[in-house]
C-alpha cells in the first residue's frame, strides 16, 4: 500500500494517496469522512493551523483515537502528521501576557537557570526538586505562546541536563508535586510536539514514581527520593493529603497510553479504585487519608488545601477515559450534590454564594481558600457534557462572581489566600472579611482557570474583562525589575511587601490561563484535551 499523508497548507488540508495530491477540504473548520481499510471512519478538522485526526476502528472493539500531533503508523495505513503549531498572537491582551511571560523567563534564565525557582528580589536561585522545575513546568506555555527561542533553550536543557540520578535529587520530595509539575509538564510538551526526548524523560521519571505505589493499600506514599529510589511518608505523620493521593492518576494513565506499558495505568487504576471504595458523606471526603490502610482520617472537609484536586480529578478521569468509567462521573456528581447539601451558602449583605468547610459533621466554617475557586470552572466543564444539569452552570456562574469579588474588593485588586464570609443577613459586618494571617497573594491561577472555562463555554466577554482587570493588578503589584513575586499584603497598595518567590506555576498555569482566556477561539477543544491540576495538557482517549 502507498503511504498516505495529510498536511496543512494555508487554509487547506490535503490527503495524499498513491502519490496523487487530492484536496480533502478547505475553509476554516470542516469535517471529512473516508473509509480506509480497517478504519471505518476518518475525521479531519483544520482549526487554527492545527491538524486534528480521529480514527475509529470497525474491527476492534477498543476504538483508537489520535490527537493533534505528528503521528506515524506503520502497516497498510500509514499516516504522517505535523505537530501542533501556534502562531504569534495579534490580540493586544494576549500580547501583554506574552510580554509578561518573556519578562518572567528572562529573569529566571539570567539568575536561576537550571535551578527550580527564582528569588526575584535577591536575584538568586531557589532549590526544591533539583530538576529544573521552572523549565519543565513552563515549557508548554513557551510553546503555546510561540516563544521559539525560549522554548529551544528549555528543550536543550531537558535533553542535556535533566537527570533523575544526580546528587541534586538525593532527597525526599513530594510525590504529588513532582507528578503534576514535572511528569505532567513532560507529557504535555510531548503531546504538543511529539518530540521523543520528552517521552524518554517522562519514562525515566515515571519509573521512579511508580515505586511509590508499592503499598499494601495501593495508594502512593507522600514522598520519594528519586536518586535512592526510596519512598516514604512524611516524617511527622503516616497520613497524606487526600488531594495528593487522588491527583496523580491522570499522569500515570497517560504515560501508559503513550508507551504501551500497562504498569503505570494499573497503579493509577488501583489507587482510584481504593479511593472509590471508601465510605463518603454525600460524596464528600476528609482531607486526610492513610496511604497504608487506604482509609480516610478526621472529619474536616474542604475544597481548598488538601482536598481540592481530588474532586477535580474525578471529573477529568471520566473524561480522560472516554466517559467509559461511570464511577468517576458518579463520584464527582455525588460530590457536587454534597456541596449543595453541606457546603453551599449565601453571604450577606451582597448575597454572594460560596463554598465553606466542615470542621466536623456538625460544625460549618464560612472559610474559603482561593484554591477552591477552581470548582467554578470544574462545574462549568461538567455542564458542558451534561447540559440538562443546569444547576451546574448556575453554581459555576455564582462561584466565579464570588471569586472575582475576592479580587475586586481588595485595594490592590488581588485576592488574599483565604477569606471568611458573613452568614448573618442583618449585621454590620462586610460580606467578605480577611484575617491578618491570610492577606498574602501567591500568584495563584485558580480563578483565571475558571474564567478561561467560563468564557469559552458561555461566550460571555465579562469573564475576559474580569481577567484583564486581574492581570493588570498582577502587573502593577507583583511585577519586579526581574521577574514576578508573590506578595505578603493585598490590602496595602503602598507596601505589598514582596515575598521574593516566583512560583513555577505562575508561568505554568497563571500566565497560560490568562493567555488562553484572551484567545477568541479556544485552541484546545474540551472534547479533545484536558488540563491536569498544573495546567498541563493531556489528550482525551476514546476508552
Amino acid at each position: 500500500m502507498a503511504t498516505k499523508t495529510a498536511y496543512a497548507s494555508e487554509s487547506n488540508i490535503f490527503f495524499l494517496f498513491k502519490d496523487k495530491k487530492k484536496k480533502v477540504f478547505s475553509s476554516f473548520e470542516m469535517f471529512y469522512q473516508l473509509s480506509l481499510g480497517r478504519f471505518s471512519f476518518l475525521f479531519f478538522t483544520y482549526y487554527c493551523n492545527c491538524i486534528q485526526i480521529h480514527l475509529f476502528s470497525s474491527s476492534n472493539t477498543s476504538s483508537y483515537r489520535c490527537q493533534e500531533n505528528e503521528l506515524k503508523f506503520s502497516g497498510e495505513n500509514q499516516l504522517l502528521f505535523k505537530r501542533k503549531i501556534f502562531s504569534t498572537p495579534k490580540d493586544e491582551r494576549q500580547i501583554a501576557v506574552r510580554d509578561a511571560m518573556q519578562h518572567a523567563w528572562k529573569a529566571y534564565r539570567t539568575y536561576a537557570w537550571g535551578y527550580d525557582e527564582l528569588k526575584p528580589i535577591q536575584k538568586k536561585p531557589s532549590r526544591w526538586f533539583g530538576l529544573g522545575l521552572t523549565i519543565v513546568d513552563a515549557i508548554d506555555t513557551l510553546y503555546i505562546m510561540n516563544m521559539k527561542e525560549e522554548y529551544n533553550q528549555a528543550r536543550e536543557w531537558i535533553e542535556n541536563s535533566f537527570d533523575v540520578d544526580t546528587n541534586d535529587v538525593d532527597k525526599f520530595n513530594s510525590h504529588f508535586e513532582i507528578t503534576i509539575r514535572i511528569l505532567g509538564g513532560l507529557l504535555s510538551i510531548y503531546h504538543l510536539t511529539r518530540d521523543e526526548i520528552f517521552k524518554t524523560r517522562a519514562i525515566e521519571l515515571g519509573d521512579r514514581l511508580l515505586l511509590n505505589f508499592n503499598t499494601s493499600s495501593g495508594l502512593p506514599l507522600a514522598q520519594i527520593n528519586l536518586k535512592q529510589k526510596i519512598s516514604s511518608n512524611y516524617e511527622w505523620t503516616s497520613e497524606s493529603a487526600t488531594s495528593e493521593v487522588g491527583s496523580v492518576q491522570l499522569e500515570m494513565r497517560d504515560l501508559s497510553r503513550i508507551t504501551g506499558d500497562k504498569r503505570y495505568e494499573e497503579a493509577a487504576d488501583r489507587s482510584a479504585a481504593i479511593l472509590h471504595s471508601q465510605p463518603k458523606t454525600d460524596g464528600l471526603v476528609p482531607i486526610y487519608i492513610s496511604s497504608l490502610t487506604g482509609q480516610f482520617s478526621g472529619e474536616t472537609v474542604s475544597f481548598g488545601a488538601r482536598g481540592d484536586s481530588y474532586y477535580e480529578y474525578l471529573l477529568k478521569q471520566w473524561l480522560q477515559t472516554g466517559q467509559a468509567r461511570s464511577i468517576f462521573w458518579n463520584d464527582w456528581l455525588e460530590s457536587i450534590e454534597g456541596v449543595q447539601k453541606h457546603l453551599w451558602r449565601i453571604a450577606y449583605p451582597e448575597k454572594l454564594y460560596f463554598i465553606g468547610e466542615l470542621l466536623s459533621k456538625s460544625e460549618f466554617s464560612p472559610k474559603m481558600d482561593h484554591l477552591a475557586c477552581f470548582l467554578a470552572g470544574n462545574m462549568a466543564l461538567g455542564w458542558y457534557y451534561r447540559r440538562d444539569l443546569t444547576y451546574l452552570l448556575d453554581m459555576a456562574k455564582n462561584l466565579t462572581n464570588t471569586c472575582y469579588q475576592m479580587y475586586a474588593q481588595q485595594p490592590t485588586g488581588l485576592s488574599p489566600e483565604i477569606v471568611y464570609f458573613n452568614l448573618v443577613s442583618k449585621s454590620n459586618e462586610p460580606t467578605i472579611s480577611v484575617r491578618d494571617n491570610d492577606v498574602h497573594n501567591l500568584l495563584r491561577p485558580e480563578l483565571i482557570e475558571s474564567l478561561y472555562y467560563m468564557y469559552h463555554i458561555t461566550g460571555d466577554k465579562i469573564y475576559q474583562d474580569w481577567g484583564w482587570n486581574i492581570f493588570q493588578s498582577f502587573e502593577k503589584y507583583t511585577r519586579q525589575n526581574d521577574g514576578y513575586s508573590s506578595i505578603n499584603d493585598v490590602r496595602h497598595k503602598e507596601n505589598v511587601r514582596p515575598r521574593d518567590k516566583m512560583e513555577s506555576y505562575f508561568l505554568a498555569e497563571t500566565l497560560k490561563y490568562f493567555y488562553l482566556l484572551f484567545d477568541h477561539i479556544n485552541p484546545f477543544a474540551f472534547n479533545q484535551w484536558l488540563f491536569n491540576t498544573e495546567a498541563h495538557l493531556l489528550p482525551i482517549y476514546s476508552n
